[in-house]
C-alpha cells in the first residue's frame, strides 16, 4: 500500500526529444502511440511525412535507452546498427529513452 501513484504509470517512460537544440520530455506507455504520435502533442515541429515507415523524415538517433520499431521501409542497416530509428514506428522499451533528431 502506499504506492499507488507509482502503479499508475508502471510501464510508462520517460522519452525526451532533441530537436533543433531544444529538449523537451514527456511521457510515453510503450502500448500507446508512436514516439513521433506522442513528440507532436508537445512539439508540433517534429520531423515527419508519411507516418508509415517509408519516407525517412522522422529519423532519429537513440541516445539513452531502447525503443522497438513496428516497421522499416527507410533505414539501411548500418543506420540501425548506428542507432538510428524511425519515429513514427518507435516505442519505448526502457523506463527512460532519448531520441535526437538533430544527429
Amino acid at each position: 500500500e502506499g504506492d499507488g501513484a507509482a502503479t499508475a504509470s508502471v510501464g510508462a517512460s520517460a522519452v525526451r526529444i532533441v530537436l533543433d537544440g531544444r529538449a523537451t520530455t514527456f511521457e510515453l506507455s510503450p502500448d500507446a502511440d508512436s514516439i513521433l504520435d506522442a513528440a507532436l502533442a508537445v512539439r508540433n515541429d517534429a520531423p515527419y511525412a508519411c507516418k508509415g515507415g517509408v519516407c525517412g523524415t522522422c529519423r532519429a538517433m537513440v541516445v539513452e535507452g531502447e525503443v522497438e520499431m513496428d516497421q522499416n521501409y527507410a533505414l539501411e542497416r548500418d543506420e540501425i546498427e548506428k542507432g538510428f530509428v524511425l519515429a513514427c514506428q518507435s516505442h519505448p522499451k526502457t523506463a527512460q529513452v532519448v531520441l535526437d533528431f538533430d544527429q
